[in-house]
């Protein structure tokens, strides 16, 4: 399991920011009144602004060199935090330490091998562990197990790794200290962006807790996601063609983002989709030909009929495609912008 991003609150919203870009040097990508992200390597992390002091578990890989290096500064300003015997430099399979940041959440940071390439980067890798305090460990670990990979397969009612190499939650039962304090875990909103084995949004019925979970593309290209983006100057009847049209869901859209308006629609969800962007000035928009098709692969024919129905009744008429091989057992449409849509009775390839 990979950590893509994280999202927790937060309360002093200021000295977080501070802390985590110029104590841990990690990346400030986007800010507002109420947020800050931060890139802890391969992980994105959330702060959102809270009115609640919340607390967490959070561990994050790095290298030899860059553990020494942040060991010694978190030394210095006296945030490493001692085990039993009062040691601050532990070893778990490398170098291990724990510390806090200005909320007070238990940090870790472990020294381990870089296993996203050949070569060492400098500075963190990723997050390895987030804390998931519950009511009941064994039910935390049900509710997880059909979409996340569990090579630890723990058997414990108060703590539990769940996960693998790539990265793990720690599910305790609700009031364990967090090590190495005596200070209880509390339960506080996560939302976490994680690989996983299928696709699912999961959202906790008792707890704050939401786990979208995306399924990695096997091969040379670790994708989660596929979108095709294409300019328009009349979004509303590109809307209507493809949602009411051709049948597709809207799964997103936005308003008045830096002077666009868009909107996503499912092929058939949000692994794979179209998006259709329309500036507030019009734009000049590229000419498409014949030969510029998106095809829909429909085996059973009556509902290929079904779609293209619909399209007639909306008054869009059936086009001879380039193409002959389209026409033997395919409809084609032009969309509003001329695009070609082809619904194909065939099962594809």
């Amino acid at each position: 399991m990979k950590f893509y991003e994280v999202h927790f609150d937060c309360f002093n919203l200021e000295e977080m920011k501070r802390f985590y870009t110029e104590v841990l040097e990690m990346d400030l990508v986007s800010e507002t009144d109420s947020h800050f992200a931060i890139m802890a390597g391969m992980t994105k992390i959330f702060f959102e602004k809270s009115t609640v002091l919340p607390y967490y578990h959070v561990c994050f890989r790095t290298g030899g060199d860059h553990f020494d290096f942040m060991f010694e500064r978190l030394s210095e300003k006296r945030l490493l935090l001692p085990n039993e015997q009062g040691d601050y430099s532990l070893y778990w399979e490398g170098k291990q330490a724990y510390f806090v940041d200005p909320d007070g959440n238990i940090l870790e940071m472990l020294e381990r091998p870089f296993l996203y390439g050949d070569k060492q980067t400098e500075g963190w890798h990723d997050v390895f562990e987030v804390g998931l305090p519950s009511k009941n460990v064994a039910s935390m670990q049900g509710f997880l197990i059909n979409y996340i990979t569990d090579e630890y397969k723990a058997d414990n009612d108060t703590f539990a790794f769940f996960g693998d190499h790539g990265g793990v939650f720690v599910a305790v039962k609700e009031g364990r200290n967090w090590y190495p304090t005596e200070r209880a875990s509390t339960i506080h909103p996560i939302r976490a962006v994680v690989s996983g084995k299928q696709e699912a949004t999961l959202k906790h019925d008792e707890l704050p807790y939401e786990f979208i979970v995306k399924k990695e593309w096997e091969g040379r290209v670790p994708a989660v996601q596929v979108r095709s983006a294409r300019p328009t100057n009349q979004l509303d009847k590109i809307i209507e063609f493809y949602r009411d049209g051709i049948g597709l869901k809207m799964i997103g859209g936005f308003k008045k983002h830096e002077g666009y308006d868009g909107a996503m629609l499912g092929l058939p969800d949000h692994s794979c989709h179209l998006e259709f962007t329309q500036h507030e000035h019009p734009v000049d928009l590229p000419v498409p030909t014949k030969e510029h098709l998106l095809v829909f692969y429909i085996p059973n024919r009556f509902e290929r009929d079904r779609v293209a129905l619909r399209l007639a009744k909306m008054g869009y008429e059936e086009t001879e495609p380039d193409n002959p091989y389209w026409a033997r057992g395919g409809i084609t449409f032009l969309d509003p912008d001329g695009w070609c849509v082809v619904l194909m009775n065939s099962a594809g390839i």
